[in-house]
């Protein structure tokens, strides 16, 4: 009986210092300069669900009406130049392309030889994979990029985000592309996700073609900066999402807040959708790993292109996937940092041995190195790593670092130099304001990321040669 009470009173005692020690984070958050603003709140309208649509063109069209009414719900009526809820403002979402830059979307050529669904990244919208739609577009594949439950609206709809969103998008996607193939003769089909959407695909190909055998089977996988691995602390998110419950503690539902400058990605980002990343993660790697060695070797070819260095995922976490798999046809390519900058770099990435890492790493699959570290100056080469055994490529391109950028980042790798809006030149692509610090709401590692891939156009021949 005695155990028993003691049992009791130690949890009770851990209840009570974890209520204190949430409340005491929450109330010194809460406290901050930063503001809820109306569009950190939700929407009382239902998203739009896949389940309810037998083709893509309906979608599309309710679609546009959807992203209307929401982005009237927190417009702003003034002026003003970077606030993406002021129409008329440089940071609107509307006035770039003929319809909402966050909108799903499709392209079609004229003669269709196979088809690729693309599927965006966490807190973004299908604008980030506009790059990679033109490289499929010009080989003659049909291009479908869809729009995740409440993104591409205002950041407080992620608030009602679920896992399971992501996958629902992935069926119905790959769906609708089976359906744009029927009747053409050796018509591929290619998934390609970024980021989350790389997670998707992954629970798509482990788990989702087994529940349902309608769905077609990808003959190829691409992922861009793929989320692998988070933080595991986010799986502890919820604790400060029921404090936020707490009359005066709702900030604390988030984990920034930032101004939206941004029309096409939600600077803001609450505790809610990186607790259904890691969910996500967690449930495609779980299947993965109970996949037989024969369901294993019948997996579609992955090809993953990543950063060596990644704010925004656990990059390391990629490769325990890919040797995972056994993926002989797969490849990886990993673009190192600017070692011309090697000096400025922290220990884990200057002190870098890619040989070791490589022969330890236990992936079977081409392994890409694009880097300057034999030479340290503005001059980029490939080497290809196959069975343990080491050969430069002649890439037949100008591959160069320009300026001062030190390295590639998470959310630069889909995207052109040329890109419209993120590329080499724009406002969002050149954004490096300067004056003295503690004066803005922006967190200087914000402005500090690059936008665009340097070396967009290898990865854009890499991937060619591979639909090709």
């Amino acid at each position: 009986m005695k155990g028993i009470k003691f049992i009791v009173k130690s949890i009770v005692k851990l209840i009570v210092v974890v209520a204190v020690i949430q409340v005491t984070r929450g109330y010194l958050f809460v406290n901050n300069d930063l503001k809820l603003m109306p569009w950190h709140g939700v929407s009382e309208v239902a998203e739009l669900d896949y389940d309810t649509y037998g083709d893509v063109e309906s979608y599309l069209r309710d679609e546009k009406l959807f992203l209307e009414e929401r982005y009237q719900e927190v417009e702003v009526k003034e002026k003003g130049l970077y606030n993406r809820y002021i129409r008329e403002s440089g940071s609107s979402p509307y006035g770039h392309l003929d319809t909402d830059v966050n909108a799903s979307f499709e392209m079609i050529p004229e003669k269709i030889k196979g088809g690729v669904l693309m599927l965006h990244g966490l807190t973004d919208s299908p604008y980030s994979m506009r790059d990679m739609a033109k490289t499929f577009y010009d080989k003659g594949y049909y291009v479908l990029a869809l729009r995740y439950p409440y993104h591409g609206t205002y950041p407080g709809e992620l608030l009602k985000l679920s896992w399971k969103d992501f996958s629902k998008t992935a069926r119905f996607g790959a769906r609708m592309v089976k359906r744009k193939l029927e009747g053409i003769e050796g018509g591929k089909f290619y998934m390609m996700g970024y980021s989350t959407g790389a997670t998707t695909t992954l629970q798509y190909i482990a788990h989702d073609m087994k529940e349902d055998n309608d769905l077609p089977k990808p003959d190829g996988v691409f992922w861009i900066s793929p989320a692998m691995g988070v933080n595991p602390a986010a799986k502890f998110g919820f604790l400060d999402i029921l404090t936020s419950k707490i009359p005066g503690f709702e900030k604390f539902a988030w984990l920034d807040i930032y101004p939206e400058y941004d029309m096409a990605k939600y600077n803001s980002f609450a505790k809610n959708p990186g607790i259904q990343v890691y969910n996500i993660i967690k449930n495609a790697r779980k299947n993965l790993s109970k996949l037989t060695e024969e369901e294993r070797e019948g997996l579609p070819p992955v090809y993953a292109y990543t950063s060596i260095q990644d704010a925004t995922v656990d990059a390391t976490a990629l490769f325990k996937v890919i040797r995972e798999m056994g993926n002989k046809a797969g490849e990886v390519i990993i673009f190192d940092a600017n070692r011309k900058y090697n000096d400025f770099y922290k220990s884990k990435i200057k002190e870098i041995d890619f040989a070791r890492g490589i022969k330890e790493s236990g992936i079977v699959s081409d392994i890409v190195v694009v880097s300057n570290m034999r030479n340290r100056t503005e001059e980029v080469s490939v080497v290809r790593v196959t069975d343990g055994r080491a050969k430069e490529e002649d890439a037949d391109l100008d591959l160069k670092w320009s300026g001062f950028t030190f390295c590639l980042a998470h959310i630069s790798l889909p995207i052109s130099p040329e890109n419209l809006l993120y590329g080499r030149g724009t406002l969002l692509g050149e954004l490096s304001i300067k004056g003295e610090k503690g004066i803005v709401t922006v967190s200087p590692d914000m402005l500090l990321r690059l936008r665009y891939n340097e070396f967009f156009d290898y990865l854009e021949r890499n991937i060619e040669e591979k639909i090709d």
